[in-house]
């Protein structure tokens, strides 16, 4: 590491990811309480040290280069974790503060977390939350995310996971589409059926039905006329009675609790999907971290109880 870098100094470094945050000179000196020509000041130094255009200016706008992109990640995370150790060292006695950046799946998401952030943030008043809701797969340090919602059994080692709730995949209709073409009595009659198809966002392709027969894994190509790259809308599909659909159990259970879907082929239904709420190891001392993942733990327990049952 050259010289130049090591002589990087944090405030410099705030002042950047401020302004790459705001997009704005202007917006970021009034956040930092400094003028504007400080601002630049600062930015022009940076520059000159990282030997790098970190971004890029108009009359109207601010926008980050590549390599400004990438740096402002790692200066962001840095910053945060050094925020974290310091209030480690004085936790005691004291509430989590500061911002939780959070990413979650878009239908749990929406579904069964947004609901419960309003309570999250009675009881933790300093802490406030950016959510990013998403289902592409999210690099928790790369993007500078706290804590993410993640579906299946975890590959990244350098994470922490606690799980969360197991879900059940329910085939379901609406009482009109089975008027019109019957039930199915085994995954084999699907063939007879509209089945409604999710796609995977990063590659396109459909999402296979999952089975069990035996004790044994199956899985079915979903064949339909419609196929949905956002779940709320297979589900409105399937509302709608346009076909038969496979989806998780709390996106459709108000709606078979009064008769508005149908579920079908449950004798057939497969090991439920486990749902952890994951962080990175740096975060683990994090105490808007800890509370955040205690609290959610603590919110699930009674569905996590009764799905064992």
């Amino acid at each position: 590491m050259s010289e130049k870098m090591m002589d990087l100094d944090l405030k410099t470094l705030g002042i950047f990811v401020e302004v790459a945050e705001r997009k704005s000179f202007v917006r970021a000196a009034e956040a930092l309480g400094i003028t504007q020509a400080g601002v630049s000041n600062a930015i022009k130094r940076l520059e000159a040290q990282v030997d790098t255009a970190l971004l890029v200016r108009t009359t109207r706008s601010v926008n980050l280069t590549v390599d400004g992109e990438a740096f402002f990640h790692r200066c962001r995370q840095v910053l945060a974790d050094l925020n974290d150790a310091r209030l480690v060292l004085c936790r005691a006695g004291r509430q989590p503060t500061g911002t939780l950046r959070l990413s979650l799946p878009v239908s749990f998401g929406r579904n069964r977390v947004v609901p419960l952030l309003g309570e999250f943030q009675a009881r933790y008043p300093q802490v406030d939350l950016a959510v990013s809701i998403t289902d592409r797969y999210v690099n928790l340090v790369d993007e500078g995310m706290d804590v993410a919602i993640r579906f299946g059994p975890l590959e990244d080692s350098s994470l922490i996971a606690r799980p969360l709730l197991q879900v059940r995949r329910r085939v379901v209709g609406a009482p009109a589409y089975f008027a019109r073409h019957g039930v199915p009595e085994s995954p084999d009659d699907l063939t007879r059926h509209n089945c409604l198809a999710l796609t995977y966002h990063e590659t396109g392709r459909s999402r296979a039905w999952a089975f069990k027969e035996a004790d044994e894994p199956r899985a079915s190509q979903p064949r339909g006329s419609l196929t949905f790259n956002d779940g709320l809308a297979l589900h409105t599909a399937v509302l709608a009675g346009f076909g038969l659909g496979q989806i998780h159990d709390y996106h459709v259970r108000r709606e078979i609790d009064t008769g508005q879907l149908v579920p079908v082929l449950d004798a057939w239904e497969p090991a439920a999907d486990v749902i952890y709420i994951v962080y990175p190891q740096s975060r683990h001392l994090s105490p808007r971290v800890r509370a955040f993942v205690d609290f959610m733990v603590e919110a699930l327990a009674s569905e996590r109880e009764s799905s064992a049952m």
